[in-house]
């Protein structure tokens, strides 16, 4: 099998014919996800098979929107726009009484095929409340991002209600700090966003 990319908690071969095997997670509770994420026509990859460790899923040929905007970072605000449109079309899924987040959705987990953009990395998602998942996102970007990921996280939060994020932003914090995989760079940014945050609101009283 050639090795094609690992995540924190995962890694993607090449199986050939069209298929590759996603190592890692739980793999039966994402391919549900997914299962149930497909069926409304949201854009996952099919799976194929179902194993003890991992999923046999389609191979979606294509660059991460990552990828493109290292290449064409003048793009950032239409990706931005991309991925706010794609957290507004998953939050139209009902899922076990609320709605289906996945809270990992950032520019490294949307490959852009030729169809258009397909969401990867089912591993985090479960039911909720859409705009943890929207802050998730923003927070990934300002805080794992580096320059690329605060710039790019302007546009992002301009797709949405300011007052609305705002509320998210402190229970995504909260997810972020109690993820084992979050290195200890990151936990310190978000915590640096944190008291970012504090001093703000304590100067406005």
């Amino acid at each position: 099998m050639r090795p094609l990319g690992a995540g924190r908690a995962s890694q993607v071969f090449d199986l050939g014919d069209g298929r590759v095997l996603r190592r890692g997670g739980a793999p039966k509770r994402e391919a549900h996800v997914m299962a149930r994420a497909r069926a409304v026509g949201f854009p996952v990859p099919e799976v194929l098979e179902v194993l003890d460790d991992g999923l046999v899923l389609e191979l979606v040929e294509g660059p991460t929107m990552l990828e493109d905007l290292s290449r064409r970072p003048w793009r950032i605000a239409t990706h931005a726009r991309l991925l706010a449109a794609l957290h507004d079309e998953l939050h139209e899924i009902p899922f076990e009484d609320a709605t289906l987040l996945h809270l990992d959705l950032h520019p490294d987990n949307v490959l852009l095929a030729a169809s258009g953009p397909v969401v990867i990395d089912w591993t985090n998602a479960r039911a909720g409340e859409p705009m943890l998942d929207v802050a998730l996102s923003w927070l990934l970007a300002r805080t794992s991002g580096g320059l690329g990921g605060r710039l790019f996280s302007h546009p992002f939060r301009a797709c949405f209600d300011g007052e609305e994020l705002e509320q998210g932003i402190a229970a995504a914090c909260a997810f972020r700090l109690a993820d084992p995989n979050v290195s200890p760079d990151e936990q310190t940014a978000v915590r640096a966003l944190l008291a970012r945050r504090s001093r703000a609101k304590t100067w406005l009283r």
